[in-house]
């Protein structure tokens, strides 16, 4: 059996105005039967799925939970929750016969159990409640011997691993161990109560002089007479009474309380070393042999105190072992998002849940596979962004930051991703985005791309029949090349826009070329152009930079010098990056773009242009940013 499907009425932020309708849940997430992961920013709503689990099916660990008027959504006097439960073995419907549902026909029928929870309140005062089970609205009153099958594991955040595994009263380890069949209504039977009870004997025994078989000890073993004797000295002549020595742990709670869990032969280990042992023995009731219960983990922060290498190796080992349990983990870590497999991975934003799996969204099942191979930890940060801009390359991703810091938009401060996924496989990472179903993702996606359509300036050529038959190539007309860029840019924006992706088209050729026809940044990108060129001649060992430095020094001047239009300077900067064709006298040698774009996004850092919004070169630039910072 595994949790399919939990559903919240106003609990926490899952909530809405109105009276609560059965039929419309404020959130109706599926879960997966074996591993799930909630990923999203703080605040997103994760724990309280979590939470919301734990309210229902309680924990092996007995921890302490309660209903508090917190978990009303805003000024609302009622919250329900109901959870699913499907695939239940015969072994496991015997526990729950007068509360299960049925779905299908005949020999088809398979049996359900809806677990609900359903609180009011009136005023500050929480009314009592009852765990509830059935089909119908109302469901029946659920026994405590079927709710102990209901159960779960949870790992909380935040933990102090070191400290919940040493001796003390209500220790995390006793409460973990108490639960377990191994020790569970066994409280005066365990084995251990009759060793403590054999051990405090002999400790009885020590202190009167005799061994276990009440012979006279001797030697230095005699010495606990001795302060027994001392004792009941001093305490008869103040009360008339007598002592006795026994070790704590008379009931299996206090001998529970009285261990540690240690590493075997390793001592004064770290935080994160003693939260691997934590996370084992937390895990311990999903491994119960003749277990006829659920086995739900729900380990929330997994990452906590980790080193991002052993994040993988837990969460690789946890997959594996999920084979035959369902486990919910919680997670801030762009590491494990990129190693969970997409349909695994349920995106909380806003009060919304939103599962990856195909049922949900627009991919196909080849993005799935493509997005496993390249959808690694810097791309996995999209899950946690309150906006995307999706780019093709290195130079967009270096330099958007410091154009949008020029126009009073700081990306990081806003929550604004900006991903490179490498090549224009914008589609897949688009439909990320785009839903199947009703609800519809709050994180505004830019999508920005190149027209790619040449210039009349870099030889954009068609082939046409001439009056004699033949074929040959002639130049594009000034308005077929407005005609083709309109054209492009119509396409482009039809392939990747749907709800919440929208596409931005660039005016001109590509990125860079968009950049040299600016007239507020040619300038400061023509000399960008130069000191990448002069950075790529000293990585190379070139030893005689001085032309290389002339030339930063007096780029105003040759600049000014240049009397082409608009469309020719920009050709023969972006030209001199292609090809390294130059009218300096410095080597021809093509530029690396990323070099450029990372020298052009420092000069931006300390150059304030104004009027970049009036630019038409670097308008849909613009446009980008302000759509994914909600502008």
């Amino acid at each position: 059996m595994h949790l399919s499907n939990l559903k919240l009425w106003n609990f926490r932020k899952f909530g809405s105005t109105g009276e609560l309708d059965l039929n419309d849940p404020d959130l109706n997430l599926p879960f997966n039967p074996q591993l799930n992961l909630l990923i999203g920013e703080n605040d997103s709503g994760k724990s309280s799925i979590i939470d919301a689990i734990k309210l229902v099916l309680k924990t092996h660990s007995n921890d302490w939970i309660k209903i508090e008027l917190e978990d009303f959504y805003l000024d609302s006097n009622r919250f329900r929750i109901e959870c699913t439960f499907i695939k239940l073995s015969d072994s496991e419907a015997k526990n729950f016969i007068e509360w299960l549902g049925w779905t299908g026909d005949g020999k088809k029928a398979e049996p359900y159990l809806r677990v609900i929870l359903d609180v009011s309140r009136k005023d500050e005062y929480i009314l009592p409640s009852d765990i509830r089970a059935g089909v119908d609205p109302e469901g029946h009153q659920i026994s405590a011997e079927a709710r102990e099958y209901l159960k779960v594991t949870y790992l909380k955040p935040l933990r102090d691993a070191k400290t919940e595994l040493i001796p003390k009263r209500n220790s995390r380890l006793s409460q973990i161990l108490s639960g377990h069949h191994a020790f569970k209504g066994q409280e005066k039977t365990h084995r251990f109560v009759s060793l403590i009870k054999e051990l405090n004997d002999q400790i009885e025994g020590y202190f009167k002089g005799l061994d276990k078989e009440g012979q006279a000890l001797t030697g230095v073993d005699k010495r606990g007479e001795e302060v027994k004797t001392i004792i009941d000295k001093y305490l008869g002549l103040f009360s008339n009474r007598l002592s006795r020595f026994e070790m704590s742990g008379g009931n299996l709670k206090s001998i529970l309380e009285g261990l540690s869990l240690l590493f075997l032969d390793e001592l004064n280990l770290g935080l994160g070393s003693h939260n691997l042992l934590f996370i084992a023995s937390e895990l311990l009731h999903l491994q119960r042999t003749n277990w006829d219960g659920l086995k739900l983990g729900l380990v929330e922060e997994i990452e906590a105190h980790l080193h991002p290498q052993i994040q993988l190796q837990v969460m690789e080992t946890l997959q594996k072992e999920a084979e035959n349990i369902q486990l919910i983990f919680t997670t801030h870590s762009p590491n494990i998002g990129s190693k969970i497999r997409l349909e695994n991975l349920i995106i909380c934003q806003g009060g919304k849940a939103f599962p990856m799996g195909n049922l949900h969204t627009k991919l196909d099942q080849p993005d799935y596979k493509f997005l496993e191979r390249f959808l690694d930890v810097t791309k996995a940060n999209l899950f946690f962004s309150r906006g995307l801009i999706l780019v093709e390359g290195w130079a967009e991703e270096l330099f958007l930051p410091a154009l949008a810091k020029n126009i009073s938009i700081n990306l990081t401060k806003s929550g604004i991703s900006v991903i490179n996924i490498a090549n224009t496989a914008f589609l897949r990472y688009a439909k990320i985005f785009q839903r199947n179903g009703k609800d519809r993702m709050d994180v505004p996606v830019a999508v920005i791309t190149d027209v790619d359509v040449k210039p009349l300036e870099a030889g954009e050529k068609k082939e046409i029949t001439n009056e004699q038959g033949e074929t040959e190539e002639v130049a594009f007309t000034e308005g077929e090349i407005a005609e083709k860029i309109k054209d492009q840019q119509t396409v482009k924006a039809a392939k990747y826009d749907g709800q919440v992706v929208k596409t931005f088209v660039s005016p001109f050729w590509t990125l860079e070329y968009c950049l040299a026809s600016s007239e507020k940044l040619r300038k400061l990108f023509y000399k960008s152009v130069l000191e990448a060129l002069l950075e790529q001649k000293n990585d190379g060992g070139v030893q005689k930079l001085d032309a290389y430095r002339s030339a930063i020094a007096n780029v105003e001047l040759h600049f000014n010098n240049w009397s082409e239009s608009r469309e020719q300077i920009a050709y023969k900067i972006y030209d001199q990056i292609l090809t390294g064709k130059n009218e300096l006298g410095l080597a021809q040698d093509k530029i690396s773009k990323s070099i450029v774009a990372q020298r052009f996004a420092d000069n931006l850092e300390t150059t304030s242009v104004d009027g970049l919004r009036d630019d038409e070169s670097i308008k849909y630039l613009i446009a980008a940013i302000d759509y994914a910072s909600g502008n």
